[in-house]
């Protein structure tokens, strides 16, 4: 459950590669200054150690910001709470809820799996998709262990104050509610990524180390016109919520590393975007 928490939080990239710049950024107005990094919540173990930048910046921050709570996701309350807001109601299964067409391919998906297509019966469509795609990505070989966790270990083991954006129940609802409304589509939609994710990772991967970012504008600028309401909530509403708080570390002057997904920090929505037309001095970290 920990591994399926942790994909749906954020874009999932990872390298073994090593640039001359990295998903890190110094955010400065009137000589005040944090630090805005972009997450790979899931890596594999020959990712690490991480980019130099996240260390450095780690090392000289007082306060460790987070979206969420992370050490929080794996405790028997939170589980129970996700897989009971997560499970379908009363007599309804994957089969009654979505079309013969859709609830093919789920069950085709699950056999190429190896994943009994009955342990998802009663999930609600989103989640019993982002749990298959989890399931890929932990048999092409990414883990649990990604950027946010490293740093939330990291911060505790050397009694670093760690804050975060969201609370833990925020992002449940997030969670058991993506794609309410148009199930078929976003199942179909997802699934349909399954056979090319591991050749999308090695396309994402290089951004991630170097802070690039047009794979990444293009796949979000595609779910912006496909799914605008999962882009909304998921994306752009989430950002226009985190802004003033990461604002509140520059005003009183704590030296703040803020570490989100890198989804949302590219793009017109992104957080780096938004920042700069607040009038604050964005620079990559080299």
């Amino acid at each position: 459950m920990k591994k399926l928490t942790a994909f749906i939080f954020a874009v999932i990239v990872s390298c073994v590669c090593v640039f001359a710049q990295s998903s890190v950024w110094e955010i400065s107005k009137n000589g005040n200054t944090i630090y805005l990094g972009g997450s790979v919540h899931l890596l594999r173990s020959e990712d690490f150690p991480l980019p130099k930048e996240f260390d450095t910046t780690f090392d000289k921050s007082e306060i460790l910001v987070l979206e969420a709570n992370v050490g929080q996701m794996d405790s028997p309350e939170v589980i129970q709470k996700l897989m009971g807001q997560a499970m379908l109601p009363g007599d309804a299964t994957l089969q009654t809820v979505l079309n013969t067409e859709t609830y093919k391919l789920l069950e085709s998906k699950c056999a190429e799996l190896n994943i009994p297509i009955a342990a998802l019966l009663k999930m609600k469509p989103g989640m019993a998709a982002t749990t298959l795609s989890t399931m890929k990505l932990l048999q092409i070989g990414f883990t649990p262990q990604g950027v946010d966790t490293y740093y939330f270990a990291q911060a505790s083991k050397k009694g670093k104050q760690s804050e975060f954006l969201e609370t833990i129940d925020f992002q449940i609802n997030l969670i058991v509610n993506i794609g309410e409304g148009y199930e078929n589509e976003f199942v179909v939609y997802t699934l349909s990524d399954l056979d090319n994710i591991e050749k999308e990772m090695n396309a994402l991967v290089p951004e991630w180390r170097n802070g690039a970012s047009s794979y990444v504008d293009t796949e979000f600028s595609k779910m912006k016109k496909e799914f605008p309401s999962v882009y909304k909530i998921m994306l752009s509403d989430r950002n226009q919520a985190w802004l003033p708080i990461i604002e509140t570390y520059l005003k009183n002057k704590k030296a703040a590393f803020v570490i989100v997904g890198l989804a949302h920090l590219h793009g017109k929505d992104g957080l780096l975007a938004l920042l700069q037309k607040k009038g604050y001095t964005v620079k990559q970290v080299k």
